[in-house]
């Protein structure tokens, strides 16, 4: 993995999708990184505005100590992060109203 991969690493605590800003020694360093939230009764998941309920909402960067794996995120949660991190505001799709 090389640095601005989007990746996905697991930990004890849960797992958190960002974008590698430095990989020394077992410590893994993402920039804007979002918890993974899922919901088992519908099988759907998504992202969380940080990486603890009560740390900062969206943070800029992250260092995870204790690592369990980290591997290249898949292009669904690699666009759909992307996405929630963007600046950009994508218009709602038009509709006709009479």
């Amino acid at each position: 993995m090389e640095k601005n991969d989007i990746v996905t690493v697991v930990t004890i605590s849960g797992e958190y999708v960002g974008k590698l800003s430095d990989n020394d020694g077992g410590q893994i360093t993402l920039s804007d990184p979002r918890m993974i939230l899922s919901n088992p009764e519908t099988g759907q998941m998504g992202f969380a505005k940080g990486i603890a309920v009560t740390g900062v909402e969206n943070p800029k960067e992250v260092t995870f100590i204790s690592v369990v794996f980290v591997t290249p995120a898949n292009a669904t949660v690699s666009t759909a992060w992307q996405e929630a991190t963007s600046q950009i505001v994508t218009p709602n799709k038009p509709t006709l109203v009479k």
